[in-house]
């Protein structure tokens, strides 16, 4: 007999959400995934901005470019369709805060799958690769503190890999004219710091 989505989507969870005994170890690794990598993610493209030539500017804002189209498509999603987290209907165990909003996509898994496909599909296939790594780690410590589900996660990539795909006549549209004006805008603003070789 065939398994809905919904009990496979369950049935997952099951397996991959972390027991109430889970070690204080793993616990503290699925946080620091969950919520600190985040930080890490927007220092690294702040670095390449700041310091990077403008191939690697380009490359970034590209990414944070492609990274509004998926949230957006998210958010029209979850107006449409609303999933409940986990803890909203009171299965698994939750180690982290979370307010009580829509479950798909998740918003995590959108902003690190679409930054690694961007640079994938930029012909960064080593940084592409390892931040496709991340994102899984990410997608299972979510998963793995209960405030998401493996669908939100599969969800939430597909729109990723869709936008990076079919994004790209946007960016072709109005995306490099957008970047073209920040670009003169932070050489208007930044030029002191410029002038002095402090960013690039």
């Amino acid at each position: 007999m065939s398994m809905s989505l919904e009990a496979l989507n369950l049935a997952w969870f099951a397996k991959i959400n972390a027991p109430q005994h889970a070690s204080n170890t793993m616990i503290d690794l699925a946080i620091f995934i969950a919520n600190d990598t985040f930080y890490l993610l927007i220092l690294f493209l702040l670095f390449l901005w700041f310091l990077g030539d403008q191939a690697l500017k380009e490359r970034a804002f590209k990414a944070v470019f492609f990274t509004a189209i998926a949230l957006g498509t998210g958010f029209i999603i979850s107006q449409f369709y609303f999933h409940p987290r986990p803890f909203m209907i009171g299965v698994g165990h939750t180690f982290i805060e979370h307010a009580p909003d829509a479950s798909f996509p998740s918003d995590h898994m959108l902003i690190f799958s679409t930054i690694a496909l961007s640079y994938w599909f930029s012909g960064r296939k080593f940084a592409g690769s390892l931040l496709l790594v991340l994102a899984a780690l990410v997608a299972w410590s979510r998963v793995y503190l209960g405030v998401h589900f493996p669908m939100d996660m599969l969800g939430a990539f597909c729109i990723a890999l869709m936008v990076n795909i079919f994004g790209i006549w946007l960016w072709k549209m109005i995306g490099e004219r957008i970047l073209q004006f920040i670009t003169q805008l932070y050489q208007i603003v930044c030029k002191p710091l410029l002038n002095r070789g402090w960013v690039k």
